[in-house]
Order: structure tokens, then C-alpha cells, then sequence
């Protein structure tokens, strides 16, 4: 299987390039006949979750005012590790109906080059236009037996070489301890305040060691180098007329601080920093060349998932 960082740059209906980046986490995405496949779906939830990756089903997933089809269906098959297919047929009247919903989400597998386990029940025909690939039969009494060893494989083929065996969270967290920052616990007002000029936006908030200096991070690896772009010179718009309005604010009754105060925090942003994460090199081009003709006010980062790997190899 293919190793390499990439994103979905054309849409298969049409629409503006989504970015998703492929197999980006630890997901399988389940196309299933909902009606027909409700034992092994209970199996294939628990063999899942023993291993410690997470099953997703467009009939699982909630996407309000969104585009159903890019939502529930092609973007978590873009981004799932791996996925597994079952291709039992409905049955109206004694006659066996491929389910088209389920053998579209099968074309859609095959056509984004993804790693499929397909299975069906050994009683059933395969549809001819598929009937050529390898497909696991089963019965009740062996699916689960047949389905673990699939899937054991499935994982032991897509894990990509620059995710360590850790959650996403403990990832990140691991390589900002690497850069000497860590998350802001948010206990103070103030603390709380400053993280929220850029949740809003995507960014959170770490500091160093010592507490003296704040940064935000944002770890933008799914979005398109000029989106993550808008955010950060939207974050520091923010922050820039917060600032600028801290005198009025503060006359006014707005602000509870006092002058001395306030010229504290005028100091103590001034050594604020931002930290981006994209996905590739490719994406950290575009940034550091839009930034290198428009400079930031403060001092901005950028790291590639490239970085989190060699920075949690050289800490082992």
C-alpha cells in the first residue's frame, strides 16, 4: 500500500477539492446494508474497538446542512485507515437484490485506491462486475474467526510509518512537550479569555515551560494552505485590535484592569507566538512564502506531519 501523505485534490462529483487527507486516521469505515448485516456489524464494532480503531457508518453520522454524500460518505471513506465492505444482498420476495448503496460505496473504495476487506455470505452470488476480486465468504458460525485475521492484516498493512502507536491527542501533546510548550490548563480568567480569541478560528493555547511566554497552535492538517492562512491573519487581527482597544475598553468600564495591568498585558503579548500544522511540504511551501512577503506581528512556525515524526523518534 501506498505510505505517502496525500490529499483528495478532485471530486469525484464535482465539487470544489475537499483536501481530506487519505487514511489520516484511525477509522474503518463499514459500508453495510443496514436491514441485512446487523450481527456482523456487532462483531466487526467489537474486533474494532479491541484494536483500538474506531468504526465509522454514513448511517452512524450526522451531517446538518451539509452535503450528505461528501459528508457521511466520501470524505470518511477518504480519511478512514482502511474499510470493510459487506456485500450481502437483500432479499425482497425470494430474490437476491444487490444493495446499490453498498456497491457504490464499494466503487468509491476501489477508486480512491483504498485498502477493502470485502466479505458476503458463502450462501450468496457477488454481482459480475465484482465477482472477479478476492472476497472473504462466511457463515455465522466463522465470520467472526475470518474477520478478525482480515482485519489484524488489514492494520498491520495501512499503519503509516509516521504515526507512533499513540492516540492523535497524546501525539500532539508529545511533540509540543518536544518543542518545550505545553497546553495552557485554562484555570485563570485571563488564561480562558486568550484562548478564546482563537478557538473560534481552530487555534489552542500553550505556553512555555516557564509560563512567560503564550503561543497558539493550530493543527490545520485538513484544510487547503490559504484557508489555514485566512485563520492566522484573522487571529491576529483579533488580537491586534484587542489590543489597540484595551485603553477605551478599560475607560469605559469593559475591561476589568487597571493601567499598571494593562501595560503588563501590552508587554506580555508582545512575545506571543502562532505554530501552524499542515499535512506536507508542499503546504508548508505556500505558507512560508506568503508569510516571507507579508510577515506576521509575531513570529509564526509551521511544521509538516513530517516533523512530529522525527521529533518522537529523537525522544524515543
Amino acid at each position: 500500500m501506498d505510505k505517502r501523505i496525500r490529499k483528495n485534490e478532485i471530486c469525484v462529483v464535482g465539487l470544489p477539492r475537499c483536501d481530506f487527507v487519505f487514511s489520516s486516521t484511525r477509522n474503518c469505515f463499514i459500508g453495510y446494508g443496514f436491514s441485512e448485516s446487523a450481527l456482523e456489524m456487532a462483531i466487526l464494532r467489537n474486533l474494532l474497538i479491541q484494536r483500538g480503531i474506531e468504526a465509522v457508518e454514513a448511517g452512524g453520522t450526522l451531517a446538518p446542512a451539509q452535503n450528505a454524500f461528501c459528508a457521511k460518505i466520501c470524505s470518511k471513506i477518504i480519511v478512514a485507515q482502511f474499510c470493510v465492505i459487506l456485500l450481502n444482498n437483500d432479499v425482497k420476495s425470494g430474490t437476491e437484490i444487490p444493495n446499490a448503496n453498498v456497491n457504490m460505496e464499494y466503487g468509491l473504495m476501489l477508486g480512491f485506491n483504498k485498502y477493502v476487506i470485502p466479505f458476503q455470505r458463502a450462501s450468496q452470488q457477488l454481482p459480475f462486475n465484482v465477482a472477479g476480486l478476492d472476497t472473504v465468504k462466511y457463515t455465522n458460525e466463522d465470520f467472526e474467526r475470518k474477520a478478525a485475521h482480515a482485519i489484524d492484516i488489514a492494520i498491520d498493512s495501512t499503519t503509516q510509518e509516521f504515526i507512533p502507536s499513540l492516540s492523535p491527542d497524546q501525539i500532539l501533546e508529545a511533540f509540543l512537550l518536544s518543542k518545550r510548550l505545553m497546553l495552557v490548563p485554562l484555570t485563570t480568567e485571563g488564561d480562558q479569555n486568550l484562548f478564546e480569541l482563537g478557538r473560534a478560528l481552530g487555534f489552542n493555547l500553550v505556553m512555555t515551560f516557564d509560563g512567560m511566554k503564550y503561543a497558539y497552535f493550530g493543527n490545520f492538517t485538513a484544510l487547503r494552505p490559504e484557508a489555514v492562512l485566512w485563520r492566522l491573519r484573522t487571529l491576529e487581527q483579533i488580537i491586534q485590535e484587542r489590543l489597540d482597544s484595551l485603553p477605551q475598553r478599560i475607560k469605559f468600564g469593559l475591561a476589568n484592569v487597571d493601567e499598571p495591568t494593562a501595560a503588563a498585558i501590552q508587554t506580555f503579548m508582545e512575545k506571543l507566538q502562532t505554530f501552524l500544522l499542515v499535512t506536507g511540504e508542499e503546504d508548508r511551501r505556500v505558507l512560508h512564502e506568503d508569510l516571507a512577503n507579508k510577515p506576521t506581528r509575531w513570529p509564526c512556525q509551521v511544521f509538516a506531519l513530517s516533523d512530529i515524526s522525527t521529533a518522537l523518534q529523537s525522544i524515543g
